[in-house]
């Protein structure tokens, strides 16, 4: 247990320096479009991240893009869940143990990560922070193997432990956060600029801590997980009329019944969909915001367009033209169990308009 997701991963790439000494600029795999938390994550490690094209219209890496990057200086690669959806790991794993990487499954949007169930991944990296699965109002974990229990035992002496207490303050600001995210609230707040909500903003790392967090608190939010209902089944019968119109819905009703059957209770955390172009994307995301339906673009664009992050890569003007494309038609809409059938038809009659 760490103090945050972005923690647990920038631990995770120390242990896989630790398992390759010989490398003195140690590179890591990322998906051109992720959360720039994962590039504050690798520097804080003191390893290089290295940008892959995604696959077209999808959130995933082409395995053959993967390879492609890999150098003599690469030790890891990470695979990153989206929003619920589990990455497919069985190409990655190929070329990590090709090439001798180190293969990392940030699951900070999905619970039960991937590996949980066929342990294809070295280390898994789990959130507990605010808009995650399970929300602790912080936290996140590192999950490991028996072969780098030494290794990362290693890395967390000396840490400091922080102890979390579910006091009357805790429960204060956890009711707080629930208050802010009503939907006419936060709708007022995403119109006060100064507020930058819903901003993609590159933050670095400080200083990682471990968490002792009392195990029933963990437990609760999982089952909490598992009780809520997810409303992307009847999002995917409203509003597939899309799909003749040229959308691309992300969330596959069949890939999350396939999703169910294995794991037991993923769940998407919002239902994702690609416009045919970014004009289209827009006007629905501004009719639906104005119809009170908390739409949003999600990062909005690629990891080099986020301010700050380009200090840390390579340049790289029109080198992830798939990725470029998602980001600029990628469109979520809330799916949690707060979501009414009245709102999912109000989606879509926006949508047809």
């Amino acid at each position: 247990m760490l103090n945050s997701g972005t923690a647990a991963l920038s631990l995770a790439l120390r242990a896989a320096k630790r398992q390759k000494p010989e490398i003195a600029e140690p590179e890591a795999i990322f998906p051109a479009y992720v959360c720039p938390d994962l590039v504050a994550a690798a520097v804080a490690a003191g390893v290089k991240p290295v940008l892959v094209d995604l696959a077209k219209d999808s959130p995933w890496m082409a395995p053959q893009n993967v390879q492609g990057a890999v150098s003599d200086n690469t030790i890891a690669i990470i695979a990153v869940n989206f929003l619920g959806r589990l990455v497919p790991l069985e190409p990655l794993r190929r070329v990590a143990d090709d090439y001798g990487l180190t293969l990392i499954e940030d699951s900070a949007q999905a619970i039960p990560p991937s590996s949980a169930d066929n342990a294809l991944a070295d280390f898994v990296v789990l959130s507990f922070g605010r808009g995650k699965p399970v929300n602790l109002m912080g936290g996140g974990a590192l999950l490991f193997k028996d072969k780098d229990a030494a290794s990362v035992a290693l890395l967390l002496e000396g840490l400091p432990v922080h102890t979390v207490v579910c006091n009357p303050v805790w429960y204060l600001k956890r009711a707080l956060f629930h208050t802010l995210m009503r939907r006419w609230l936060y709708g007022i707040m995403l119109r006060i600029p100064m507020l930058h909500l819903g901003e993609t903003r590159f933050h670095p790392l400080g200083d990682i801590t471990r968490l002792s967090i009392p195990p029933g608190l963990v437990l609760n939010g999982i089952s909490a997980f598992e009780r809520s209902e997810a409303r992307s089944r009847e999002q995917h019968e409203n509003l597939g009329f899309l799909a003749q119109q040229g959308w691309v819905l992300l969330s596959n009703e069949q890939e999350e019944a396939r999703q169910a059957e294995r794991q037991g209770i993923n769940k998407v955390l919002r239902f994702a969909m690609l416009a045919p172009d970014r004009t289209q994307r827009d006007s629905a995301l501004n009719a639906l915001q104005d119809a009170g339906i908390g739409a949003n673009e999600l990062y909005g664009v690629t990891l080099p367009m986020v301010e700050g992050v380009d200090n840390y890569l390579e340049p790289s003007p029109g080198k992830y033209p798939n990725a470029q494309s998602f980001a600029e038609r990628l469109i979520t809409l809330p799916s949690h169990d707060g979501v009414t059938l009245a709102d999912i038809r109000t989606m879509a009659r926006v949508l047809k308009r």
